[in-house]
This record gives C-alpha cells, sequence and structure tokens, in this order.
C-alpha cells in the first residue's frame, strides 16, 4: 500500500479532475470504454458490455483506497460530460502514466485535458517520492505525437512490447518516453502552486 496521498480533486476553469463513481458508467461505457477510435491502441479489450465499466470503476475505487492505482476522470465543467481518463500506477521512484481521451470530445475538449495533464505531470515530477514518470504509446497511434510536448523523452522503441486486442495484435510495437527530475527540484513553480490552489486532499 503506498502511503502517498495524491489529490482527489483537481479544478480548472474547464475541466473537473476527479475518481470515477458507478454514475460514470454509462458515460464511460459509450464515449470511451465501447468507442472504437478512442480504444484502438489500447491494451486491454474495448468493453462490449456495461458490466465491465462498473468492474473498471470498482478497481479505480480499491486503487485509491489502497494507493496502487490512482485514476481520475476528466468531466467538462460546462456541459458534464466526461472526456477523458488519466491513469497513475506508481511504484517509488517511479510511477507509470496511462491517459484515455475521447475521440468524441472534439478538439477543445481534447487541449483542455491536455492542459490538465501537463500541469498534474509538473507537479508530480516534484515530488520527493517520484524521480521518473513513463509511459508507453503505440508507434502507429496518435498519443506519441503529443509527448514531447509534455515534457517527456523517447528513451527506446520496444519490439512486441504490448498486445493490442482491438486490433488483433498478441504482440505490437511501443515508444517508451520518460520524464525525470532533477537531482535538486525547485520547490516552488508556478505548475505546483497552481495545483495547490485548484486541489483538494480528499479521496474516496
Amino acid at each position: 500500500m503506498s502511503t502517498f496521498r495524491f489529490p482527489g480533486l483537481i479544478e480548472s476553469d474547464e475541466l473537473l479532475m476527479r475518481p470515477p463513481e458507478p454514475r460514470d458508467a454509462q458515460a464511460l461505457f459509450d464515449d470511451m470504454l465501447s468507442d472504437v477510435a478512442t480504444t484502438r491502441d489500447l491494451s486491454f479489450a474495448r468493453h462490449t458490455q456495461l458490466d465491465e465499466t462498473l468492474a473498471f470503476i470498482d478497481e479505480a475505487q480499491e486503487g485509491w483506497r489502497t494507493g496502487t492505482l490512482i485514476r481520475w476522470v476528466l468531466e467538462d465543467r460546462a456541459s458534464g460530460r466526461l472526456t477523458g481518463l488519466i491513469e497513475l500506477r506508481p511504484h517509488p521512484p517511479r510511477v507509470e502514466l496511462g491517459v484515455v481521451i475521447s475521440r468524441r470530445g472534439g478538439a477543445r475538449r481534447r487541449r483542455a485535458g491536455l492542459y490538465a495533464l501537463r500541469k498534474l505531470l509538473k507537479w508530480l515530477i516534484a515530488q520527493p517520492p517520484f524521480l521518473r514518470i513513463f509511459a508507453y504509446c503505440a508507434v502507429d497511434g496518435d498519443a506519441h505525437s503529443s509527448m514531447e510536448r509534455l515534457g517527456f523523452t523517447l528513451e527506446a522503441k520496444l519490439r512486441n512490447h504490448e498486445c493490442r486486442p482491438n486490433l488483433g495484435l498478441i504482440a505490437a510495437d511501443s515508444y517508451l518516453y520518460a520524464m525525470t527530475r532533477p537531482l535538486h527540484p525547485p520547490s516552488d513553480t508556478p505548475a505546483i502552486r497552481w495545483l495547490e490552489e485548484h486541489t483538494s486532499l480528499e479521496t474516496i
């Protein structure tokens, strides 16, 4: 069990990041986890039944309790629609990042999600337990095009690293991206101040 406390609520002018709840199941299923375009490059199978999405939410709630899986939904404040998911799997000194952005959300909502993610990453890499944030991206997908803009460095191309069940592939190549914390990270930056102003440490 991890003792590090992640913020349960993160707010910006456009988005609310919060742990998923059972009431989110239908929206998650319809707009993301059963959507062909959104799930194309994911390493888990596209959901075909709502019960799968409810189990996905149960897994997230247990992860918050143990600190081993931190999963937020991104809620558009204007419409209430869910536009994405951000997932962290902490194993200090490293933490793995996963992101799902709905292909049905529109360009503005995708930009808002990337803005919130950038702020979260800048805060996270400054926290004492974490020296490294890493993520895997499909080499023929769209996600890797944003990684360097988010501050990541391409470290490797991994052959046959992950399955791509939604493409019918038992193994496919992935890019490995990472960002590492400087030896003496600053204790006060605009990103850290922003997160402190817009977060609540309450968790479910």
